[in-house]
């Protein structure tokens, strides 16, 4: 993939590996894509195709034990990370305020560090912060806890947030407010930002451009009127029937057959084919090579 100064990320062609039973296997494999500043990227897929593992190496806290090769990136200066149970995030001894403080780089001290913390719990949304700054995480509702864990991370100003299913555990309405106040962070600041998600639907109105991933590939990827328009590979369309909570002939809502399996299992050919129902005998043989439209990508011989 030719590099481009435009982005603000671009990764081409990375890796990453565990050795089980002492073989290394992949959790990510060649796996290229870029994320262009002030763009918001939407990562989706079901749990264990890699999209966690992907995030953890872009922000620099993957395991000891992974493997990572990938070609020569472009990286942003300053990335951070927010994560899907805000109460396992944060530390339940310590008062939010001295958690936000550790992540200010400034060399200032005293009141005027403080002052940045209580700014940063309003620009959150966080209600009477002078009080909040000296409370801990169980005083909080999970809404509230996940506002604290935006605060911690917008404290590193960072060029590019990498947001790992901050809305799972949260109800439909808090899911809401916080993919509103990411929308005005990132609309305020010119934020680039990888939101990483299970439910396609859920990055309709929120993302500018999708990447869908299986089984540690990328399958498909394209702007967000593309993948919603014209969802090429059978895997997106599956993805997309199920969030919208589509019903089948006989009443059920729509589900995928199967489920994703272990790197140690991964399939010949498209890693798709076994629980695809428009498979023909080549899937099962051959890994499918991208076909591009323009602004739109995907990795299946049978669309």
């Amino acid at each position: 993939m030719k590099m481009s100064y435009d982005h603000l990320l671009d990764v081409s062609n990375i890796t990453i590996q565990y050795k089980i039973d002492g073989n290394p296997v992949p959790v990510v494999d060649r796996v290229s894509f870029n994320i262009r500043p002030g763009e918001i990227v939407g990562l989706v897929g079901e749990s264990g195709c890699g999209k966690s593992q992907l995030a953890l190496a872009l922000a620099g806290l993957s395991s000891k034990q992974a493997l990572i090769n990938f070609e020569a990136p472009i990286l942003p200066r300053r990335t951070a990370m927010i994560f899907q149970d805000p109460l396992t995030s944060l530390n339940p001894v310590m008062k939010i305020g001295k958690q936000i403080l550790e992540g200010i780089k400034s060399k200032e001290v005293g009141r005027s560090k403080k002052d940045k913390v209580i700014a940063l719990l309003e620009k959150v949304g966080i209600d009477n912060p002078e009080k909040r700054y000296h409370q801990y995480p169980h005083e909080f509702s999970g809404g509230m806890q996940q506002r604290v864990l935006i605060a911690i991370a917008l404290a590193q100003e960072p060029d590019l947030l990498i947001a790992d299913e901050p809305t799972t555990a949260l109800d439909v309405t808090i899911q809401a407010q916080i993919l509103d106040l990411l929308r005005e962070l990132h609309q305020s600041s010119s934020l680039s930002i990888l939101f990483i998600t299970h439910d396609l639907v859920l990055l309709r109105e929120f993302a500018h451009k999708i990447i869908v991933m299986y089984a540690a590939k990328i399958i498909e990827s394209g702007r967000v009127e593309n993948i919603f328009s014209n969802p090429k590979h059978p895997y997106t369309q599956a993805l997309m029937s199920v969030s919208l909570l589509n019903k089948t002939s006989d009443g059920n809502f729509e589900s995928i057959p199967g489920t994703v399996p272990s790197p140690q299992d991964y399939p010949s050919g498209c890693r798709f084919h076994p629980r695809c129902k428009f498979g023909i005998d080549s899937c099962s043989e051959t890994i499918p090579e991208f076909e591009t439209n323009h602004t739109h990508a995907w990795a299946c011989p049978v669309v």
